[in-house]
């Protein structure tokens, strides 16, 4: 029988192809048509993204070139890591969360606060009443 084509051809050198992550990590591989090994990750400047084993992520080659991850498809699971870089950094919008499971950390040599701010959806000047209170042995604790 004779088929037209439509068999899948292998993705030329010069083309991208998605693949899963085998190692994370310095030593990062990728599972394409086989495995590729100590492939480099790019991102925007400032970004570090460690991509997780078993993540589908997207490798492109140039002529020539050595492959590279460039991307994650959106939706999928979180990576191992991501880190920005920067001297300043503005987030702007209507909301901003950072949130972490077990820990978020502001390191520095100043934190500064502008607006009001809530400790467990108590204000911070009532926060700190309460404690006085219930240090100096008041009952308002």
């Amino acid at each position: 029988m004779w088929l037209s084509g439509q068999q899948k051809r292998p993705a030329d050198s010069s083309e991208g192809q998605t693949g899963i992550v085998t190692i994370s990590g310095g030593e990062l591989a990728v599972l394409l048509d086989s495995e590729r090994r100590g492939l480099e990750v790019y991102a925007p400047a400032g970004y570090r993204w460690t991509p997780r084993v078993g993540q589908r992520v997207l490798v492109i080659q140039g002529e020539g070139e050595i492959p590279c991850v460039v991307g994650q498809r959106q939706g999928e699971d979180i990576p191992d890591r991501v880190a920005i870089q920067a001297r300043q950094l503005d987030v702007e919008g209507a909301q901003t969360e950072l949130r972490g499971t077990e820990c978020a950390a502001l390191r520095g040599g100043r934190v500064e606060l502008d607006g009001e701010v809530y400790v467990n959806g108590e204000t911070l000047e009532a926060y700190i009443t309460r404690l006085i209170i219930k240090i100096l042995g008041g009952v308002g604790g």
